[in-house]
């Protein structure tokens, strides 16, 4: 067996990975977790042509192995697929990839013939809101709960696409009401939503370079229960709908312009607009990169949350 899982959600990924795994206590199980940058290609041969001196399962997960081959520039990899085609067929190989890679790329383009592919992205772009519409109502079924489509109109406004967060959600609504429909005013009660102006007002403190007023909206927003996960999330998509504001308003007319971007609140809208016009297309973009690149690093553990949180207020 040999399975790829590719894309930027990384909650369904580790979803589908423990269904692959299986039961970790298995003691006829012999897992092995391997990350790219511990590994060369004799290794990997190792690694892959290995058995099991327990005569079980024994399943290789490696992270980000063939983003590394795509971008290495050495032969070192030029063997990959013809030594991966002959490992034992007892033994399984995971791929497993933080973001969607080209699968056409001449250094894997035969990866896909001998792997059974999965592709998880978080929903962007137009049809997304319903992408994650289907998600939850799918995954009501999971915690025996019903929400209504306003309440779930407002979950998706109120937590966006990370279906880690919308998740941690429905779990808690699962307690609140489990026997009756959810409707929208139990979503404004249980949601853990960080309120816009909060998460405006802690932009522009981070622009202004104002580490002070920066540090105390934080500090507000952890007492209210907030993580590093769910400020950086709230954080990024209002970065990008600035940049999105920045790049589309040219060209169309503030009505369109919102209809375009999917903000109902007028307030939100018309922060995101002036936000857009007060700083450059090319510092929003340093701030998202900036904040995508701490949430790999916490993701990966060369991070702590606490060391992430005192770093966030100098992402620019």
């Amino acid at each position: 067996m040999i399975k790829l899982l590719h894309g930027n959600d990384e909650f369904s990924t580790k979803e589908k990975l423990e269904k692959l795994i299986g039961d970790k206590n298995d003691p006829d199980l012999d897992l092995n977790v391997i990350y790219s940058h511990n590994i060369s290609f004799n290794s990997y041969k190792e690694y892959i042509h290995t058995i099991s001196l327990f005569g079980g399962r024994r399943i290789l997960v490696f992270h980000d192995l063939v983003s590394k081959i795509i971008s290495s520039k050495s032969e070192e990899w030029k063997d990959f697929y013809e030594s991966t085609l002959n490992k034992p067929n007892v033994n399984e190989i995971i791929f497993v990839e933080n973001k969607e890679i080209n699968l056409k790329s001449n250094k894997v383009s035969n990866i896909s013939d001998l792997s059974e592919v999965f592709l998880f992205n978080i929903p962007t772009g137009r049809g997304s809101w319903e992408k994650i519409k289907n998600w939850i109502i799918q995954r009501q079924s999971h915690y025996n709960i019903k929400i209504s489509q306003s309440g779930i109109n407002k979950l998706i406004d109120l937590i966006g696409s990370n279906y880690r967060y919308l998740d941690n959600e429905l779990i808690k609504l699962s307690n609140y009401k489990p026997d009756k429909i959810i409707e929208e005013e139990d979503i404004e009660l249980m949601v853990s939503g960080i309120k816009e102006s909060s998460i405006f007002e802690l932009i522009d403190s981070i622009l202004e370079k104002n580490i002070l007023k920066s540090s105390k909206l934080l500090q507000v927003m952890v007492g209210s229960g907030q993580n590093f996960f769910s400020i950086q999330q709230m954080l990024s998509r209002q970065v990008r709908l600035i940049i999105m504001a920045q790049e589309l308003n040219p060209t169309m007319n503030l009505k369109d312009l919102q209809k375009k971007i999917q903000v109902s609140s007028s307030y939100a809208f018309n922060k995101i607009v002036n936000q857009s016009k007060q700083h450059s297309n090319k510092r929003m973009k340093e701030i998202l990169e900036n904040l995508l690149e701490m949430d790999i690093q916490i993701k990966s553990g060369s991070k702590s949350e606490k060391e992430i949180l005192q770093k966030l207020i100098y992402v620019v």
